[in-house]
């Protein structure tokens, strides 16, 4: 029997995977208190002389959407990310080189390839002053799994089959199979965020163990966060505030920033964020990694698109690369399920089925399934918010009408269309990108059968769902990423879903003059508990 102490660290991005570490016969951590991380020293607070972090003052950072709840367990909302990742705490986390180090665990143990048994910190209290054990660990994934909650952790998390309470500071993970996503999954702020036992209404009272404890929200206007005193992490955080400032639209945006209202933001357009930072020396830029993937979902429930002959003439008829240069000015990439960044990612230099551009093909196709004189798909619903996604289904909409496929374009608030796709009620076709995940197996399971979001779309696919299994289970970086592609290829014959282009999430920018902060991959602003002003 396999029995080892882990380090908890270097998953150094997607080509790492996190079963990497369990291959590791390397060692114990040995941290105590939250004044040691990895060999990082507590933080001490100075005057600001010498580069000295200075304790207290508020940071603004503007923002382009509001969180659409607070309760990590069931929000489904990239907007909510930055609000958890601040306010609540997981076992482990990502540092700023994108690997995994400690949090609330400070070690673990895998006595064999299905077992993990973790040393938890203890002194830990949550913003309610409730003490941080293992129950509440317990309580956490507990809810995840339980299908009344109808988290879409659930499926994440589906190797796990128990979590027991060893002692207070120890619980214990059991998982049917080895698991190659597990440890990542753990180490995402809203995956592995740990939740009070016995406390609720988190989605609008949250109550974590993080760096800052939720102060007010004005909807559509602004977001409090207040310096937690009783932060485990020794000399964190430095600020005393955080204010969210919420801006509807980019100009808006930009104008905030150029007018010092407020200190950080990051931008959807490429173009506007180099122009910023060419014009402005004093601010600080930090393009996002290529992770953002822009997918078309279709209702397969339902005709039209319960015949894979109309999905493949969709796919057909859409020019991806024509998308990618008007677009994006060609800062992106043709894209398929998974972005580069991940293992087996697509990076649209080879070919996946269905993916060339053929508006001939594509009329045959619908001819086959019925439709000589084209079809008329109703409406293609599209987040509002976003003028990249507009211009792009702007775009698809005229080489669509070009086969004969017509559609009529509906602009959406991000939360009805939330709704609408988490519930499987829109109508025929609607766009929602996938950001950034911890694992590449967080984007499959979209698309496994019987998910929150396999069922909502319809898909129903034994093999695929046994692809998809297999592929997490694999520990060997290279076997793995080889069946992620097939993976990928079979969705593309099958045209589950449509993908466009993948491109970096957000630029980051800020004024020089806020200190200590690291932009992160995950996009998702971590290190705000360590930033400071320097003025």
């Amino acid at each position: 029997m396999l029995k080892r102490t882990q380090t908890i660290a270097t998953a150094t991005d997607e080509t790492a995977d996190a079963c990497a570490l369990s291959r590791r016969s390397l060692l114990r951590l040995g941290l105590t208190g939250g004044a040691m991380l990895m060999g990082m020293p507590a933080f001490a607070a100075g005057d600001g002389k010498d580069g000295a972090p200075v304790a207290g003052g508020t940071l603004t950072i503007g923002a382009d959407a509001d969180p659409i709840g607070l309760d990590p367990t069931v929000v489904t909302a990239f907007s909510s990310a930055d609000f958890i990742a601040l306010i609540y705490s997981g076992l482990l986390r990502w540092n700023a080189k994108m690997e995994i180090e400690p949090d609330l665990a400070v070690s673990y143990e895998m006595p064999d390839e299905k077992t993990y048994i973790f040393k938890l910190r203890q002194g830990v209290k949550f913003h309610n002053g409730q003490d941080f054990t293992a129950e509440d660990v317990k309580y956490t994934f507990d809810r995840i799994l339980d299908p009344a909650t109808a988290s879409h952790l659930r499926a994440q998390y589906s190797t796990v089959t128990a979590v027991t309470v060893v002692d207070p500071y120890t619980v214990k993970f059991e998982l049917e199979s080895a698991d190659a996503a597990f440890l990542n999954y753990l180490a995402t702020a809203d995956d592995g965020a740990i939740v009070p036992k016995g406390v609720e209404n988190l989605m609008t009272d949250p109550v974590g163990t993080g760096p800052f404890i939720f102060g007010s929200y004005q909807p559509n206007q602004q977001f409090t966060l207040n310096a937690n005193p009783d932060y485990y992490e020794e000399g964190l955080p430095l600020l005393s505030t955080v204010v969210f400032r919420f801006y509807k639209d980019q100009s808006t945006l930009s104008s905030a920033l150029r007018s010092k209202a407020i200190d950080m933001t990051w931008l959807k357009d490429p173009k506007v964020a180099a122009l910023m930072s060419r014009t402005s020396p004093q601010l600080v830029s930090a393009p996002g990694q290529t992770s953002r993937t822009f997918p078309i979902w279709m209702n397969l429930k339902a005709a039209p698109f319960d015949d894979v002959r109309v999905r493949r003439a969709l796919s057909l008829a859409t020019d991806r690369e024509a998308c990618v240069q008007t677009v994006l000015s060609g800062s992106g990439k043709v894209g398929a399920m998974l972005p580069e960044s991940h293992v087996g990612g697509y990076d649209g230099t080879g070919e996946m089925p269905y993916y060339k551009h053929d508006p001939e093909a594509a009329k045959k196709l619908l001819a086959e399934a019925g439709y000589p004189d084209g079809i008329d798909l109703g409406e293609y619903i599209v987040v509002a918010a976003n003028a990249l996604d507009v211009a792009c289904a702007q775009i698809l909409q005229q080489q669509w009408q070009a086969a004969g496929i017509t559609v009529k374009l509906m602009p959406m608030e991000t939360a009805p269309l939330l709704n609408h796709w988490s519930s499987g009620t829109w109508p025929t076709l609607l766009s929602v990108a996938l950001s950034w995940t911890p694992d590449a197996d967080a984007i499959f399971q979209y698309l496994v059968s019987d998910s929150k979001f396999g069922k909502a779309v319809g898909v129903s696919d034994d093999k695929l769902d046994a692809m998809i299994a297999e592929a997490r289970s694999e520990v060997d970086t290279e076997k793995r990423a080889a069946r992620n592609m097939e993976i990928q290829k079979h969705i593309a014959e099958n045209a589950y879903i449509l993908q466009v282009y993948q491109y970096p999430l957000r630029w980051e920018i800020w004024w020089d003059s806020i200190k200590g902060y690291e932009p992160l991959a995950a996009n998702v602003r971590s290190f705000v508990r360590t930033a400071w002003r320097d003025e």
